[in-house]
């Protein structure tokens, strides 16, 4: 793969950070009036000696940490991706090995402090905002998905922060980071993927201990990196059979206490190990209250993976552009390079912007996260800031679904085209494409299919385009500055005829079938506006963002128009 620092020579990421986001919003908030910095003062607690005292300190904390995971990703990931693909994994007597290389650059990340980018300061963590987390993600993603993984997992323990006493939290967060611990979520069973209130995996309580017996399938890195400690953060049963969702708890439970009974042969992702785990009377260690697991835990469990694999999407889609741009300015057909082939070309200018537009959605989604998260922080708010956070909290319910999907379906679709660029080459072992080809396509898959995601976004576009809904006044917001653009304007009066549309549908099974088309149409709308922001912020590739505006916007158009035919036909 290309070897540089993935920050820096990304010139797109770079602008967003640079010029596009404004911290002067994100900053304060996600500080808290920098909180941190003064408790600091006061205290000498050195797990806070990093906080910043002003926006700008801040910023530079910020390109740091960015600037360190590029290095780290592009020197020596990349470089090692394609190898640690080919070894793939060892499964013996329980045991999972995992190669050597990619264990070496796992440690570097950890040496670099980059595995607990998810927590606070105040546990142990880097303490950033979820756009940085997002940005740090795809930079790792575009080195390779398996190593990602394996050091991202941590991430998943974030959702401690939210629901696990404060003894909890001092308990296990430190111990996690220091550690270097895996984590992953104990959902899945061999009968039960998605419908997860039915589960069977039981936690029953004996004097002051809770055991769990079951088996969890598709368990991400739950055998731990080569012996390491780890924990599944599991959902079990503690009500009936009969109580539903509302039965099911939450658990941490090491992977000391349960048996890897085997790992999947997979098509992609080959270094990462999917586990089915058996629990035999294994020790529980309950999080939050009994009987919240499901509606409450794990559900923002999983809002926080939807925005990884948005980030996964964006930077796989990073990797076989710049791959594919490189080999066909080195490949030379008829006398000339393929890149200027008409037909090649246009592939890439495709790549190029759509890559452009899913990095805007991504951004988008995790700055609708920061915008309500730390309200929740036990901070007092005044009643128009929590009046704020409630309308960003129902934007981020809707925008983070729709980035998982449309993120990841891009992702399928824009390698599927990078691999093209390279014809029989790309076909080959002896190119990345074949990798990334592979690794892009469990993205729309895990941590709830397309289809779930859509299921999920669909209510709140639909309930939310009414007269005085959040996702018309959320659409409203992002068209501030572009009022003027008839193009939006177009696509904008297409996007409420196919709304308008879908909601005579009386059939609930019809509607449900088609729930697609709105939401892959409320998602071009919403990329379109930010793009035309992004254009209209820009001050160093103006030009390029107009370009990319015009024909994202002409394929919007047809898109919608094709949405809005099929609905009709209904």
């Amino acid at each position: 793969m290309i070897q540089n620092n993935y920050f820096q020579s990304n010139e797109d990421l770079k602008e967003h950070f640079y010029e596009l986001i404004d911290w002067n919003e994100i900053v304060p908030i996600y500080e808290n009036q920098f909180s941190d910095a003064k408790l600091y003062e006061s205290t000498k607690n050195a797990r806070l000696e990093m906080a910043p005292t002003s926006v700008e300190e801040a910023i530079a904390y910020y390109e740091e940490i960015l600037k360190s995971c590029g290095e780290i990703s592009g020197m020596y990931v990349s470089q090692v991706a394609s190898t640690v693909d080919a070894k793939g994994l060892k499964f013996e007597n329980g045991d999972v090995t995992h190669p050597k290389e990619m264990v070496d650059v796992i440690q570097m990340y950890h040496d670099a402090g980059l595995g607990p980018a998810a927590f606070k300061r105040k546990y142990g963590g880097l303490g950033v905002p979820s756009i940085i987390k997002a940005m740090i993600a795809e930079i790792m993603y575009r080195s390779d998905s398996s190593i990602t993984i394996a050091v991202g997992s941590m991430g998943l323990a974030a959702i401690l922060e939210v629901c696990a006493s404060e003894e909890m939290k001092q308990e296990w967060i430190p111990k996690l980071i220091s550690g270097n611990y895996t984590v992953t979520m104990g959902l899945s069973e061999p009968d039960f993927g998605s419908d997860l209130p039915n589960i069977t995996t039981k936690a029953v309580k004996k004097g002051e201990e809770w055991l769990l017996n079951g088996t969890k399938r598709f368990q991400t890195v739950a055998c731990g990196i080569n012996g390491s400690p780890g924990i599944t953060l599991t959902l079990a049963r503690t009500g009936t059979q009969e109580s539903g969702a509302r039965g099911l708890s939450f658990f941490i439970v090491e992977n000391k206490d349960y048996q890897i009974q085997g790992i999947e042969k997979k098509l992609g992702i080959k270094a990462s190990a999917t586990c089915e785990t058996v629990f035999e009377n294994s020790k529980g260690h309950l999080v939050g209250k009994e009987g919240f697991g499901l509606v409450k835990y794990v559900m923002g469990m999983l809002n926080g993976a939807r925005l990884s694999v948005s980030s996964q999407g964006t930077g796989i889609v990073t990797a076989a552009y710049e791959e594919a741009l490189k080999y066909a300015n080195e490949r030379i057909q008829f006398g000339k390079a393929i890149y200027e082939i008409p037909a090649v070309k246009r592939m890439l200018d495709r790549m190029e912007r759509e890559l452009a537009g899913m990095r805007c959605l991504m951004v988008e989604a995790a700055y609708s996260v920061d915008k309500y998260y730390w309200y929740e922080d036990g901070r007092e708010v005044s009643a128009e800031e929590s009046k704020t956070a409630k309308f960003w909290e129902k934007v981020a319910n809707t925008l983070t679904p729709i980035s998982k999907y449309y993120n990841s379906e891009m992702c399928n679709d824009l390698v599927y085209d990078g691999l093209q660029v390279l014809g029989g080459a790309g076909y080959t072992e002896d190119y990345d494409l074949s990798r990334l080809y592979r690794d892009a396509r469990i993205t729309n898959i895990y941590d709830g299919t397309t289809q779930i995601q859509v299921n999920a976004a669909i209510g709140g576009i639909t309930s939310g385009m009414s007269g005085t809904g959040t996702f018309r006044a959320y659409l409203d917001h992002l068209a501030k500055g572009s009022e003027g653009n008839n193009s939006l304007s177009e696509i904008r009066n297409l996007f409420e005829s196919v709304v308008d549309t879908f909601k005579l549908i009386q059939d609930q099974g019809t509607k449900e079938a088609y729930s697609f088309e709105v939401v892959e149409s409320a998602a071009r709308v919403v990329i379109g506006y930010l793009m035309e922001r992004s254009k209209n912020k820009s001050k160093s590739r103006k030009e390029l963002r107009t370009k990319w505006c015009k024909e994202f916007h002409n394929d919007s158009y047809a898109i919608l128009t094709s949405n809005h035919i099929k609905l009709k036909s209904v």
